[in-house]
């Protein structure tokens, strides 16, 4: 089955505006300090062929969304997975149906790679709603995340 996409794979040029929207996703849902040389990396990776691959809603210069993809394998085997790093939609344009299409963009690259998708949800902000949009586009969900100790948000806003 095809699945088609309004999403497109980001270039080079959306770089400024792709660091922007990691700040305005660190200061919503971040949980440690944000080292931006290393999202830099990251983000670098997609446009190297480094095993990633960012998909964006909108033109440059007018980015509405953006999910950021990699290609990895988790500690424990030698299986390969599309692991989503990132999925953000910008606030103006939350009344829409671009998380979905954020979504439906990472499983088409999970059908064209034929390795599974693995994506989840790690929020400050309207989590069981995103839970709930996340189960009826892929499936119940495979466990929960947790954090325990010192809760860190007020340092990485003011970092």
């Amino acid at each position: 089955m095809l699945i088609t996409s309004p999403v497109r794979k980001a270039v080079p040029d959306d770089m400024p505006e792709l660091m922007e929207m990691c700040r305005e996703l660190h200061i919503e849902n971040a949980q440690f300090p944000m080292n931006e040389e290393k999202v830099v990396d990251m983000l670098q990776r997609a446009f190297n062929g480094k095993g990633a691959v960012i998909g964006v809603l909108g033109p440059t210069g007018k980015i509405e969304g953006s999910i950021l993809l990699l290609i990895n394998s988790w500690w424990y085997t030698d299986s390969w997975c599309l692991e989503e790093i990132f999925s953000y939609v910008r606030p103006a344009y939350r009344k829409s149906t671009n998380a979905k299409e954020l979504i439906t963009f990472g499983k088409r690259c999970s059908d064209e790679l034929g390795i599974p998708l693995v994506i989840g949800v790690v929020s400050n902000e309207r989590t069981r709603a995103k839970v709930g949009l996340y189960t009826r586009q892929l499936s119940e969900p495979s466990g929960a995340y947790f954090i325990y100790g010192k809760t860190l948000k007020q340092d990485a806003k003011t970092a």
